[in-house]
């Protein structure tokens, strides 16, 4: 039904208040309720004096095997992040931080997303990797996708757990190239209170409550800004586009524990936000409404048995629409409503020089609303009837899958692990998979370590992949298969009493690539099967230093090239690098300094504005303490306005998209122990 406008400030005035309607209720309940302030109160720990060599030694790592972990004894490629560095890396967004992960590539995508792309591993959408937040799978169920952005409020994550290569032995289908493990803050000892507000360029707000204590805690945030982007942008057609900028996102987040051994967590988010790049013809937007509730019980130990499960439901609402300009009406909209469910259950034994871990899952996945209505088209005008029909070529599919996983890791010698795995899964519609890994560990003293690990995952076709309707055509796409890789790596660290040097080498097999293509007529795409096999090798190498008490420098490095190595990847940069460097100054003073770089990338269009070619962003930064529960952080992202363009947005002749211009920013923060 097309709603219509007198002018376009009522056009505005209707999506403001529209806002307001949505939004209100959860922020009363975060301004009403008393237990919904605050960040708990830091450890109150002492750090400084210890070496790089034995900070390392205290850090564990557990998604890797399920098991608590020293990090470098962790199996395959293992990076991980707490709290503290997101201050140190002087980041506001889980996806910034990534941007200083070897290996890994961010691309600004046109609705308001970055993809990332693990060793080569590109799409448009996140769809390769799988996120998991408090154990928990989460993903946009139509797109098979997840995003990393202002959604995940950094004041609300613990640690940051990051999986390179292949692990659906583990995590099963969509662990083709990683897993990104997010666990969310933990119970405090004490009851605390805190919170904090941030102010920015691009008329950015944003404020975050959270109270904890050692059995309940409720966080609550909420951000409004102008996306920041140059009112100079084009379209993914090239053309200019003057759309509004206003987004907004909100969260509201509560845990508790009433027994031992039992986590109950709730968490709601709401997001409203452009649809960058549309032709100037339309304004368009997403709003999207994220439900998830789960159950985690753990109860046992590894010696006598130990049992850890986990359930959830996860619901998870879409809606894109597009308002046409010149008459101010609902030109175009559609749904993307869908409900996930899924539980596990996971048991650990020690036997002897053995770990063992067995466990079963379950996943159901169903589509609720994914209707569309066209009134109006930038190419063709007003469309009379309007169009009408579904997303999916099966409305309202749902599918139930299963799995089994079985793990072992054997200490061979004090210097030697094995760590085994397989796992089956049964999908619905795309049959039974078996995925294994193997991986050697081997630490011959305490200063090295060696890793050698071969592993298999897969990728299941997503909803739009596999039953897209295709418009204007009568041509039927051939059945989809899941995509599948095999990978084998080596790694090396060294590590000295203060600094340590990594080195990983890869090589992987990619086939039944699901590529997009357009159909024999030109009239639509649809998703097919590449019979090509994707081979390519990389190198990822990373030096952690600390020169001194005050400074901690961390310098990482990329290089991805075809197996065959006489093509290049197109829209993969060869070489990628990051530098992070931090200064304190005072004892509760530092400055930051961060350079990520990207070589020259291949996007595949014909315009030349949009310049894909070699770039560098650079960030200044500080943060520090003014009093016991006063706290700050202040940065300057993009410190020379690099204007940068990725061609991640629509693979093929679309427009590149462009990145954030220069943003400063300020942050204060207050905690307090009750």
């Amino acid at each position: 039904m097309a709603v219509s406008y007198q002018s376009k400030s009522d056009k505005l005035e209707y999506r403001e208040a529209r806002r307001r309607a949505r939004l209100n209720p959860l922020l009363a309940l975060l301004i009403v309720c008393p237990v919904c302030v605050s960040a708990a109160a830091e450890e109150d720990v002492d750090l400084s004096a210890m070496s790089l060599k034995e900070l390392m030694s205290l850090e564990v790592f557990t998604s890797a095997s399920l098991l608590p972990t020293q990090i470098s004894r962790a199996p395959g490629t293992v990076y991980t992040f707490n709290r503290s560095d997101f201050a140190r890396f002087g980041v506001r967004r889980l996806d910034d931080l990534l941007s200083f992960v070897p290996g890994l590539q961010l691309n600004q995508y046109r609705k308001r997303h970055r993809s990332i792309w693990s060793r080569g591993m590109l799409d448009r959408y996140n769809d390769k990797m799988v996120l998991m937040v408090d154990g928990v799978r989460i993903r946009h169920l139509y797109y098979g996708h997840f995003s990393l952005g202002d959604n995940l409020p950094l004041e609300a994550i613990e640690k940051v757990e990051v999986i390179l290569g292949p692990a659906s032995s583990l995590y099963g289908a969509n662990a083709l190239s990683g897993i990104i493990s997010i666990t969310t803050r933990d119970f405090s000892v004490e009851e605390s209170l805190g919170a904090t507000l941030e102010t920015a360029s691009n008329d950015r707000g944003k404020g975050t409550l959270l109270y904890n204590s050692d059995r309940f805690q409720a966080f609550g945030s909420y951000l409004q800004q102008d996306a920041p982007f140059r009112d100079q942008r084009k379209s993914f057609i090239g053309g200019d586009t003057v759309q509004p900028l206003g987004e907004e996102f909100a969260n509201l987040m509560i845990k508790g524990s009433p027994i031992d051994g039992l986590t109950l967590s709730m968490n709601y988010a709401l997001e409203e936000t452009p649809f960058l790049f549309i032709p100037d013809t339309q304004d368009a937007y997403v709003d999207s409404e994220s439900l998830v509730l789960s159950a985690n019980y753990e109860q046992g130990s590894v010696e006598t048995g130990r049992i850890e499960s986990t359930f959830y439901y996860h619901l998870d609402n879409a809606r894109e629409y597009e308002i046409e300009n010149q008459g101010d009406t609902l030109g175009y909209e559609e749904y993307q409503d869908a409900w996930m469910a899924g539980g596990k259950v996971t048991g650990f034994k020690r036997l002897d020089q053995h770990v063992l871990a067995a466990g079963i899952s379950w996943e159901h996945e169903s589509a609720e609303d994914t209707r569309y209505q066209r009134n109006y088209h930038f190419s063709a005008g007003y469309l009379t009837p309007p169009e009408t029909g579904d997303l999916l070529s099966s409305p309202g599919i749902s599918n139930d899958d299963y799995a089994f996983y079985l793990q072992d890791v054997w200490s061979i010698t004090a210097d030697l692990d094995l760590t085994l795995g397989v796992r089956f899964d049964r999908f619905e519609r795309f049959g039974e998979h078996w995925n294994q890994r193997a991986a050697l560990v081997y630490t011959p003293e305490s200063s090295q370590t060696w890793k050698l690990q071969y592993g298999t995952a897969i990728r299941t076709p997503t909803l739009r992949e596999y039953l897209k309707v295709l418009e204007g055509t009568s041509f039927i796409p051939p059945p989809l298969a899941p995509e599948e890789i095999e990978q084998l790596e080596l790694g090396y660290l060294y590590q000295w009493d203060n600094a340590n040097l990594s080195l990983n080498l890869y090589r992987s097999e990619l086939t039944n690539f699901i590529v997009e293509m357009p159909t024999p007529d030109d009239a639509d795409e649809y998703f097919a099967n590449s019979d090509v096999k994707v081979q390519l090798n990389g190198m990822e190498a990373l030096l952690n230093a600390k020169p001194s008490e005050q400074l901690n420098l961390r310098a990482g490095l990329a290089y991805l090239e075809p197996a065959d190595g006489d093509q290049a990847i197109p829209y993969v940069s060869s070489w990628t690098g990051s530098l992070q460097l931090d200064y304190r100054f005072r004892p509760s003073h530092t400055l930051g300094f961060s350079l990520v770089y990207n070589q020259a990338r291949d996007d595949g269009n014909s315009f030349s504005e949009d310049d894909e070619g070699s770039f560098y962003i650079a960030n200044l930064y500080g943060f520090g303490r003014l009093a016991p529960d006063w706290s700050y952080a202040y940065g300057i992202d993009n410190l020379f306005d690099r204007r940068v363009y990725d061609p991640a947005a629509d693979f093929g002749n679309k427009y590149s998209n462009e990145r954030s211009e220069r943003e400063i920013w300020l942050r204060l923060m207050w905690d307090m122990t009750l």
